[in-house]
């Protein structure tokens, strides 16, 4: 069969660690570069992120620091928690849950740090019928509960967020809406000695990579 030829000046692989992988194993042509050879040497996490679109509370949250915005309609004890950032990071074994033994995982409060889901503009754009506060949980080193169905997951972000603020949990049924994803050994894995496996920024002749597991002249991950 035909093939055809692309011209290009250089090919560049945004791709992540486990992925060049498996890219590598399967093609001589990339293998054939020196900065390769510890692409098997590479690991990732499982990770899974879950954005909830909940019922927006009676009172707006205002004055608060950190973010794109200074307003959210989350309750107002977790607004209250998370008053200094919309981000709040927190390590594995929070609240004694069995999933989260192994798990960390952060919490943005999305209606101050995107202009779509921000108060003021809900007031000038969509009616109060159809407003939700939106709040995202992503989670790392996800294996235990990874398979878990949609709704269960949803669940479990909610009691990460009550026991890493000590606040009530949030009612299930103030969920409006939910998208989980799940990402199995896909996200890099940042652990001692493993920048010694990230490669340069070019392999070859023509040929680059790009992403947070690449050694970025002294980038120390």
């Amino acid at each position: 069969d035909k093939v055809d030829a692309i011209e290009c000046d250089a090919v560049v692989l945004a791709v992540g660690a486990t992925a060049a992988g498996k890219l590598a194993s399967s093609s001589p042509a990339i293998s054939s570069f020196d900065g390769t050879k510890d692409f098997d040497k590479l690991r990732g996490v499982t990770c899974v992120a879950v954005r909830l679109f909940l019922k927006p509370n009676t009172s707006v949250s205002a004055n608060l620091n950190g973010g794109s915005h200074a307003k959210t309609q989350l309750p107002p004890d977790i607004a209250k928690a998370m008053s200094d950032s919309p981000v709040t990071v927190c390590g594995a074994g929070i609240g004694s849950i069995d999933e989260l033994k192994e798990t960390g995982f952060c919490i943005y409060d999305l209606q101050r740090m995107h202009d779509e889901f921000s108060v003021d503009y809900y007031n000038d754009n969509v009616e109060e019928n159809d407003q939700v506060a939106v709040l995202e949980i992503d989670f790392y080193r996800a294996n235990a509960f990874v398979d878990l169905d949609d709704d269960q997951i949803a669940d479990l972000a909610l009691r990460a967020v009550s026991a890493a603020f000590g606040t009530a949990k949030i009612d299930s049924d103030d969920i409006v809406d939910a998208v989980v994803l799940r990402a199995r050994n896909a996200v890099s894995h940042f652990a001692p000695n493993s920048a010694l496996y990230s490669p340069d920024v070019k392999l070859g002749d023509g040929m680059y990579i790009c992403g947070d597991w690449v050694d970025r002249t002294g980038h120390a991950s």
